[in-house]
């Protein structure tokens, strides 16, 4: 079975106890607008250049100025629907984040976005995914709420686009229930919220 995220780890870790670690994708907070905002920049750059190109003067001291602009112009032709496609793409993967869990807690950072998270087994009480799909119905991700008896984190959880098999147990969080010993009850077996007594936020 392909995983969704990577993992680093030896026997040697094993030895003196639990220990993994790896990354996972979540997305990009306002990811709408972002790309809105990509897109946008993209249409004025390609206005400009057509726009630049057709009403340059057609005088000797413009004659380099006009041909670079009309190659961009010809360029832009394929450069743009490239640009779109790749740009947007790259939003849509999301940021990355790390983690890495040992015997007591799982740390969950982003540099990227300044985040740290420390996950102790102990405080957990649930795992909630709710599955995030697209216009096709295929799933995308999860928005992964994790409970905790000290608080709640969430995640918008994104699989990557060649990952072929999309499923919670294919998540870290799925780790977490299992340190925690969560599996094991047998609400949890049957698919039922176990009750979130003690939550605080």
């Amino acid at each position: 079975m392909r995983s969704n995220y990577t993992t680093s780890f030896s026997a040697v870790d094993d030895r003196f106890g639990f220990s993994r670690k790896g990354i996972f994708l979540c997305r990009k907070k306002n990811e709408g607008v972002k790309i809105m905002l990509y897109i946008l920049i993209v249409v004025v750059i390609t206005a400009i250049i057509w726009g630049v190109s057709i009403h340059a003067e057609p005088n000797a001291a413009s004659m380099l100025f006009t041909l670079v602009f009309d190659a961009l112009k010809i360029a832009s032709v394929i450069a743009v629907p490239l640009f779109l496609v790749g740009g947007i793409r790259v939003i849509r993967n999301g940021d990355t984040y790390d983690f890495k869990a040992d015997n007591v807690k799982m740390l969950i950072t982003c540099p990227k976005i300044d985040y740290r998270a420390d996950i102790f087994y102990e405080r957990l009480l649930n795992v909630e995914y709710v599955p995030r799909t697209t216009s096709s119905g295929k799933i995308r991700g999860y928005d992964v709420t994790v409970y905790c008896t000290d608080g709640r984190f969430e995640y918008e959880f994104l699989f990557p686009s060649q990952a072929s098999v999309r499923h919670p147990d294919m998540t870290p969080f799925r780790m977490l229930e299992e340190q925690a010993g969560l599996l094991e009850r047998p609400e949890y077996i049957a698919g039922q919220r176990i009750d979130n007594a003690g939550f605080l936020g």
